[in-house]
């Protein structure tokens, strides 16, 4: 059960009405293109169609599809016939200083299966992680093609909520101890 304030990814009205399942999603994306489509449709009204976002943000469709869908998966908007809405949740996080907004992205992902999975096993081994350990446990949950980019996301995603540290060189993951 969350607390006053928190934010949930499943049908509380606040995110995303249905359970995130998957990881993928977020695998081509960054937080900063991801805001910045929330806050073009902010601009608009709050509602856009796709291809007038795609316009304004003077960018292709079909490269806007991708941040689309990591948007829609993290419950930051809506997409119905083709328009673009953005969420109560996605308006906390225009509002919110970037500590908040690392806050937030932090509570959305640690709902995320994929990535609680791989928390666990960090917060499990009590030591860190080696790299092809974790892409190992992510093939056998998203297969071995997709692996190596869910790890990718992993770790991007991870460090800017400053949940995890990965240490390229020794190809080492650890858990960090989230500032509240």
């Amino acid at each position: 059960m969350r607390g006053a304030g928190e934010v949930s990814n499943i049908g509380d009205g606040v995110g995303r009405e249905t359970p995130v399942t998957d990881f993928r999603s977020m695998s081509k994306v960054s937080v900063g293109q991801i805001l910045g489509l929330v806050e073009a449709v902010d601009e608009v009204g709050g509602v856009a169609d796709a291809a007038t976002i795609a316009r304004e943000v003077d960018m292709d469709i079909d490269r806007l599809g991708p941040i689309l869908g990591a948007a829609e998966f993290l419950g930051l908007v809506t997409v119905e016939d083709g328009d673009i809405r953005i969420t109560d949740l996605s308006r906390k996080l225009l509002m919110a200083s970037v500590r908040e907004r690392k806050k937030i992205i932090r509570e959305i992902i640690d709902d995320l299966p994929t990535f609680r999975l791989v928390m666990d096993m960090a917060r499990n081994a009590g030591t860190p992680l080696g790299r092809q350990e974790v892409v190992q446990a992510l093939a056998d949950r998203v297969g071995s093609h997709q692996a190596e980019d869910v790890f990718k996301a992993l770790v991007y995603w991870g460090r800017y909520a400053e949940l995890v540290r990965y240490d390229s060189e020794s190809e080492q993951l650890t858990v960090r101890v989230a500032p509240t």
